[in-house]
């Protein structure tokens, strides 16, 4: 009886011991995949780059930018554009910048009336 219960008390440690390593091996797993991505989306692109992500001719891109019809940032000259904010902007299928820029607009035209 004492040896069975031995026996049950080892099994019952190896299934835990397994389950625990398992576990961790899967958040671990996790833990990389969401780094990975996470590095992704912050990878900033120059225009040349931009342009071959969204697999459209460069002058398209810079077209785009001109009418603000696609998220990018300028640091002097150069036009960077996020991975990550150009792929929010491929999924929603919208052009988010001219909508914000309205809205923002509204927005500051309520709260700063003409005062004749």
């Amino acid at each position: 009886m004492k040896e069975s219960i031995t026996h049950l008390q080892a099994f019952i440690t190896e299934l835990v011991n397994e389950a625990v390593q398992s576990a961790l091996e899967q958040h671990q797993e996790t833990a990389v995949t969401e780094l990975n991505e996470s590095n992704q989306k912050a990878e900033v692109l120059n225009a040349d780059q931009a342009a071959e992500f969204l697999h459209i001719a460069k002058q398209t891109l810079y077209s785009m930018t001109s009418r603000r019809k696609i998220p990018f940032y300028k640091n002097g000259k150069k036009i960077l554009f996020r991975k990550g904010e150009l792929q929010e902007w491929l999924n929603s299928g919208k052009h988010e910048q001219i909508s914000k820029i309205e809205k923002d607009a509204r927005s500051y035209v309520r709260q700063n009336p003409i005062q004749r």
